[in-house]
Parts: C-alpha cells; sequence; structure tokens
C-alpha cells in the first residue's frame, strides 16, 4: 500500500496523526514567545497504513533559521525556508508545515494560512515527495489541529481535514478531535455514576477513542465488557481462537453452546459489547484472525491506543515493536502462577504496563525475555518434548496457569492505566508498571522510566516500521 496525493484517494481512507511526547514538547518550546506571536515550522512525516487508516507520524522538526520566517504578530516562511527543506526530504517521507495560534483548541484557518498551504505548498510538495502536504495548527492549550491538500485535478487542491491528532506521551494519551467530524458525545443517564469519577471532559475524549483489543480469552473478555461498559464506543477485536470446553472457567460469556459451537472469541465478545454498551451507538470490528499477519497487524494499526491480552512472546513482541514504531501506546499485562506437584499454589503474581514512546519498553521492563520470543517464532513452546527437557524453572514460566479472579484483576488494572492514560490522571492509572504479589498481598508501583540507551526498540520510534520480521 502507498499513499498518494491524489484526493479521491485521500477521501478514502481514514486520516488520523500521531505525534511522540518529546516531538510535542520541542514544537510547544519552539512556539512559546512572548507576547502574541505566532511561529512555524516545516517537518517530516511518514506514513503508517492500517486496515481502513492511514496515520501520518510526525518524524522530525526542521526548524527555521531565524532569517528563514518572519516574525510580525502573524508568521511567514520564506522561499529559501522552503527550498532548503524540499531539498532534504528523504524518499518516502512527507513534508508538513506546522504552526501557532493565539487561541486554545481546534484551530480553524484564515485566509493567509489557506494561502500557505493551498497555493504555495500543495503543488510544490506534492511534486516533490509523491505525498501531500501535511499542515497542523496548534493551539495554546495545546490541542492540535491536522489537514492535507489532495489534487482535485491540474493544479487545483482540496482540503481534507482530519478528525483526530494524538500525542502519545510518557505519561498520557492526547487527543484532539476535530468538532465537526468527531463530535464530542452529549452525556447520557447510563453514565452518570462513571463521569462523576473522572468529569465530562476525559468522558468525552473515552468516548471517542479507538481502541483495539488483541486476544479476546479470559483477560481480553473482561477487558471488552469493561470498555463497552465506561462508554469506549469504537472498538477493534482481533483474535483468531475459538471457545472450548477448557475455556468455560476463564472466559467471560462464554457458554457449553459456544464450546459445542466453537463459537469464535471475537464474535462472543462482539455480541457481548452490543448487549452491555452505555454509548449512544457503538461500532465494533471483530477480526477472526492472528495479529501474527499484515492483516492483523494492520487491523491493529487503525487504533489509538491498544491493550494486550495475550500471553505468548511473540505476539507481544509485535505490540512492543508497534507501540514505539507508530507512536501507539500498548495496555499490557501477565500472570504468572507457580504450584506445587499436587496442585497447591506456591506463588501467584501479575504484572500491569504501558509501553510506548517515553516509556521502558517490554524488555527494558524485563516483562519480556528475547529468548522467549525467539522460542515462540521457532515453534518450541508448542513442542512437548521441547518443554519436558526444559528446567522447572522454564517450564513454569511457559505453562500458562491462570483462573478468572486472576483475569478480572489484570483486566480492571488495564483498563483503569487506559483511562488514566487518557484523562492524564495518574489518581486512575497509578503512577508507572504496576507489579501484584498475591501473598502477602502487595502491589507495588515503579515508577515509568525510558529504555537502555542501546534498546534496539526504542530507536524505533516514529519509524512506522510496516513489518515484523520472523512469522
Amino acid at each position: 500500500m502507498t499513499m498518494s496525493y491524489d484526493l479521491a484517494g485521500l477521501r478514502d481512507r481514514e486520516l488520523s496523526v500521531a505525534i511522540t511526547g518529546p516531538a510535542d514538547r520541542l514544537l510547544r518550546d519552539h512556539f512559546d514567545h512572548p507576547g502574541r506571536q505566532e511561529d512555524l515550522t516545516f517537518f517530516l512525516w511518514r506514513p503508517s497504513y492500517g486496515h481502513r487508516r492511514t496515520t501520518l507520524i510526525f518524524v522530525e522538526a526542521l526548524l527555521p533559521d531565524d532569517d528563514e520566517r518572519i516574525l510580525d504578530g502573524n508568521v511567514s516562511f520564506t522561499s529559501e525556508y522552503l527550498t532548503r527543506c524540499l531539498a532534504t526530504v528523504p524518499e518516502g517521507l512527507g513534508l508538513g508545515l506546522v504552526h501557532s495560534h493565539l487561541g486554545p483548541g481546534w484551530q480553524g484557518m484564515s485566509k493567509d494560512d489557506i494561502a500557505a498551504e493551498q497555493v504555495r505548498l500543495a503543488g510544490a510538495v506534492a511534486g516533490r515527495t509523491g505525498l501531500p502536504i501535511l499542515g497542523m495548527t496548534w493551539g495554546t492549550d495545546g490541542a492540535w489541529s491536522a489537514r492535507v491538500w489532495g489534487r482535485a485535478e491540474r493544479f487545483k487542491y482540496e482540503r481534507v481535514d482530519i478528525p483526530v491528532v494524538r500525542v502519545a506521551a510518557a505519561d498520557r494519551l492526547t487527543l484532539t478531535f476535530h468538532p465537526r467530524l468527531r463530535p464530542a458525545p452529549a452525556p447520557l443517564p447510563a453514565q452518570e455514576a462513571t463521569v462523576s469519577v473522572w468529569g465530562a471532559k476525559a468522558q468525552a475524549d473515552i468516548g471517542r477513542v479507538r481502541i483495539g483489543v488483541i486476544g479476546l480469552g479470559s483477560v481480553g473478555s473482561i477487558v471488552a465488557e469493561a470498555l463497552s461498559r465506561v462508554g469506549i464506543s469504537d472498538v477493534v477485536l482481533i483474535d483468531h481462537d475459538h471457545v472450548e470446553m477448557r475455556n468455560l472457567d476463564r472466559t467471560l460469556h462464554a457458554s457449553h453452546q459456544d464450546a459445542s459451537e466453537a463459537t469464535a472469541k471475537v464474535r462472543l465478545a462482539e455480541k457481548s459489547m452490543v448487549d452491555s454498551h452505555t454509548s449512544s451507538s457503538q461500532t465494533v470490528v471483530a477480526y477472526e484472525g492472528t495479529l501474527l499477519s499484515a492483516d492483523g497487524i494492520a487491523h491493529a494499526l487503525d487504533c489509538d491506543a491498544l491493550i494486550c491480552c495475550v500471553d505468548r512472546p511473540l505476539p507481544r513482541s509485535i505490540l512492543n515493536v508497534i507501540a514505539y514504531a507508530h507512536a501507539l501506546p500498548v495496555i499490557d499485562g501477565g500472570i504468572f502462577a507457580r504450584t506445587t506437584d499436587d496442585g497447591r499454589p506456591l506463588h501467584v503474581d501479575w504484572r500491569i504496563h504501558t509501553v510506548g514512546p517515553g516509556r521502558a519498553c517490554l524488555y527494558c521492563l524485563g516483562a519480556l525475555l528475547r529468548s522467549d520470543v525467539a522460542l515462540d517464532r521457532d515453534g518450541k513452546l508448542d513442542d512437548s518434548d521441547y518443554i519436558a527437557g526444559l528446567s522447572r524453572a522454564d517450564r513454569e514460566r511457559y505453562n500458562r496457569r491462570n483462573v478468572f479472579p486472576f483475569s478480572l484483576s489484570v483486566a480492571a488494572h488495564e483498563v483503569l492505566q487506559l483511562v488514566g492514560m487518557i484523562a492524564a490522571s495518574p489518581r486512575i492509572a497509578g503512577l508507572g508498571p504496576q507489579h501484584y504479589e498475591a501473598y502477602p498481598g502487595r502491589m507495588s508501583v515503579s515508577v515509568t522510566s525510558s529504555c537502555e540507551p542501546d534498546c534496539e526498540v526504542m530507536a524505533l520510534t516514529a519509524s512506522a516500521e510496516q513489518f515484523v520480521t520472523g512469522f
């Protein structure tokens, strides 16, 4: 899949923009002037292709020299600045222009703004890069607005507004929605108690964010139900598995009939969400397939945030990469239980953490081992003879013991981390990765840290890597 500046093609796809926290901070500092002074900068972006959405990921600001723009209350760029930036765009990347406005919220465009993007930039950028010019505006409250310009006919370019811009930072997920394309949902009686906890503004964002749930088994089925009841109205479900009799003690809403009919887990979750949602309407995309495929990854890339409810190392490693490469936060949880040979519990714990730009990845957290990913990729974790030959400690790590009460706790904390991230409230999400030990009943919290300096996953940040090797 490739993106072009053709107007019809741009209108055929959903569009969004993603910015990392460090890039957002750099731009805020650049726009910080005394008095009422606007500013601007060109920047590089690259496309990330989902199943139905293309996300334009902010890569690098090409900050102007003092003589490359004119500051006089309003701001304008010089021809020399544009020429310099056009000459430095690498193949496959696009060029964008972002400028600040002196007001809060999603920003409209003045006649001068339109002239700059539509007349001076649209044709020049399209001819040089093969991609549309991406225009963005920053409001004084940190809100972003965005649009691209597509060619309707020769020398004629029309604006395509982008519905959502997300900023994936270390402490929050900030979403700015186009007020017409993605209006705030009206408060509903079914959400009265929910809104009373984190407020109407946070609920308005929760009601418009698109969340992907990867794995709809013991944890994922509960997560899906919780999302539906807190008012999230746009959900993507991804799982290839079907209900079996052995799933009935752990999968929410699964029945004996589902086991006998081998109901797809995504269909079961989809049905339960339709029955229980508290939003005025709901969109559920149920992808009955594996994340370990180009199509599965594409469905995940349609989302604004992901919740990982799988326990296999390989799909977790893929989500680990997606979190950074596509500036797409991933909330992950894991359960570990040791028992004696006769089935008595020795040790039970679970961990919940969010990974993405500005946060430590699953490898650097110690929540995922590269060696386990290699074993999973090679099929060793499905080889009973291989597992039998491992040490007791390794066998216990791969046995994936779980019961419904454990899943309830992990699912609850994953959803709380999601809500707290959107509401920008550590009093909901906590301060960082959480680790619960069932005995003696203790939850410990780590202050979120960054990856190791040589981490190969962190190096992929904002790369929009379109493939993951090894499957």
